[in-house]
């Protein structure tokens, strides 16, 4: 990869890292962080979302979290926003080193400088790709470790017309460390499996691989269970089995469906929607093009199996299908050698289609620049006021969301231990007395109504936008206001 794209993209990753505060759904925070504080002493089993309970969730990272916590800690009081901050400096560093691996595997099948060239900046810039990339969530470090077992394992793939994955050679080493990180993988997630099985499909049938590599591949993937269960027994204080817990839970009782359903091809018109038009006809097209084409790739047996599942299941999120980003610029770029074999060296070179290939890349930079500066969710930043200005015991008084809501949960982690007591009623006249040297009351809403007396000490209604005479644009939007209370 040129130096310069390399040197743009740490730039871009740190600027992400930095102004992404927040996550990009609970899970990401509930099912790790508020588990690590689980773990670390300052979070009761009470407060934990209602996977807790049903002992479903994977202990790896939460206990990834509570080791780097514990860490931290040695330096003295653990600032939850800059540790959040480093656990996204971590997903994007392997988000940065995946790409180069992934980029050094695949470049051979690019026939031109240009091609080789946009194969490097789809895989550091594809805006979805950075979006996810930089998560310490499930689905972002399954794909990471999925991926690198998959680029690590020696494949032998075959030089035909339906392949496009280059060959790779490598011993019994290297079959064993995937295994290991196939098995990693299915920790972070436990979806990941469809992936596993498809691959060892392909293996089979075919590689026609010896018995005593598939062997090599399966004790790693087992050993990596084993430490998982290891870490669930730690986590939960008894011995479970979680990913029979999940499916239990989820498949067989239901609870999954219960959060949302969507019919068999709901999948398309989440990514045609989310994934920004025009850009998501090709994040749809591309996928299934390759599949269709290169029919004995390893990439085809792992992406088909996981795709179908997911349609058949009724409960679908578009994040459910991030695990296939570490490789989607690849198959955007096979279909662009593709077009050029078809349609004439010269073809990116007509007019219609270069400004065509420049308007792509125009809306993936302006995707990406919001990707870059905005924040996942407000609540963060807000409680973070809290956190910065507030070192005495807080109470905060609400009669509907305050700082520290996200849905119908309360973000523990980000709270001062022992520091923070909230009361939360229908009725303003219900409140206790102010027990704590500050009281603080929240609102987020388009018309302020603080109790009387009340003293505005936050907002997150730009001042400066105001200035710039956008009071009405500003005034149809919701905005935080934070108050101190007499």
């Amino acid at each position: 990869m040129a130096k310069k794209h390399l040197t743009l993209t740490i730039i871009a990753l740190l600027t992400a890292c930095w102004f992404s505060v927040g996550f990009h759904q609970g899970d990401e925070h509930f099912q790790i962080l508020e588990f690590a504080g689980y773990k670390l002493g300052f979070i009761d089993a009470e407060q934990l979302p209602w996977e807790f309970g049903e002992q479903m969730r994977p202990a790896t990272q939460p206990a990834i979290a509570y080791a780097l916590y514990r860490l931290c800690g040695v330096a003295g009081e653990v600032n939850p926003y800059y540790f959040a901050l480093l656990l996204r400096l971590l997903s994007a560093a392997g988000f940065l080193f995946l790409a180069t691996r992934v980029y050094a595997r695949f470049s051979e099948r690019m026939p031109t400088g240009r091609l080789l060239s946009w194969l490097a900046l789809g895989l550091l810039f594809n805006w979805c790709s950075v979006y996810s990339g930089i998560r310490f969530s499930g689905e972002n470090w399954s794909a990471m470790a999925f991926a690198f077992g998959l680029l690590l394992y020696p494949a032998a793939v075959p030089e035909r017309e339906d392949t496009f994955t280059p060959a790779k050679t490598g011993g019994a080493a290297a079959c064993f460390a995937a295994g290991l990180l196939f098995g990693l993988a299915f920790l972070f997630r436990y979806q990941v499996a469809i992936m596993v099985v498809g691959f060892g499909a392909w293996l089979i049938f075919i590689a026609r691989e010896r018995w005593s590599r598939l062997a090599l591949v399966i004790a790693g993937g087992l050993i990596m269970l084993g430490i998982g269960t290891l870490l669930d027994r730690w986590f939960y204080d008894d011995w479970v089995i979680a990913p029979w817990h999940y499916l239990r839970s989820n498949l067989i009782e239901g609870k999954a469906a219960t959060f949302g359903s969507a019919p068999v091809w709901g999948y398309f018109q989440m990514v045609f929607e989310k994934g920004v038009p025009p850009l998501s006809l090709i994040y749809i097209a591309a996928p299934l093009w390759f599949a269709w084409r290169f029919r004995r790739d390893p990439m085809t047996w792992v992406l088909i199996p996981f795709l179908l599942v997911h349609f058949l299941l009724s409960r679908k999120d578009v994040r459910f299908l991030f695990p296939l980003l570490p490789f989607l610029p690849v198959m955007v770029m096979a279909g662009a050698v593709a077009l050029r074999r078809n349609y004439g060296t010269d073809f990116f070179d007509k007019k219609w289609v270069a400004r065509g290939v420049k308007f792509l890349w125009g809306v993936n930079l302006v995707l990406l620049s919001l990707v870059l500066f905005r924040p996942m969710i407000s609540e963060v930043n807000v409680n973070k006021f809290v956190w910065d200005n507030y070192t005495e015991p807080v109470t905060i008084l609400a009669d509907g969301r305050h700082v520290f809501t996200y849905a119908n949960l309360t973000m523990h982690f980000y709270q001062r231990p022992g520091k923070v007591t909230i009361y939360r009623t229908e009725d303003r006249a219900e409140w206790p007395e102010c027990e704590t040297p500050v009281c603080l009351y929240s609102q987020l809403t388009r018309t302020p109504s603080p109790p009387a007396g009340a003293r505005l000490v936050y907002t997150s209604r730009p001042t400066w936008a105001d200035n710039l005479g956008l009071e009405g644009l500003l005034d149809g939007m919701k905005w935080w206001s934070v108050y101190e209370l007499e």
